[in-house]
């Protein structure tokens, strides 16, 4: 099963929690580690793009997106020319 690893820096102040957007809609919320690993399983094959956000725990204000990275995520092809013989 495919997993994307996200790894990112603090940011000030300490209390956050994190958000992670992928194409603009937020998938994840109440993150509260810098790395995280988002499961690919069921995913069609496409180009995502994904950012996060951070959460102050006090105020709830969200912070601007951080710079987004695209993930091309592609399945591998079936194999072909499969031949099946009776023995026997």
């Amino acid at each position: 099963m495919a997993h994307l690893n996200f790894n990112w820096e603090h940011s000030a102040p300490t209390n956050l929690e994190y958000r992670l957007y992928e194409d603009g809609a937020m998938i994840v919320d109440n993150i509260g580690v810098l790395n995280f690993s988002l499961s690919m399983e069921g995913k069609q094959p496409n180009t995502y793009s994904y950012y996060v956000t951070a959460v102050d725990l006090t105020t709830k204000l969200e912070s601007v997106p951080s710079g987004a990275v695209s993930i091309n995520f592609t399945l591998p092809s079936p194999p072909t020319g499969l031949v099946a013989s009776l023995i026997g």
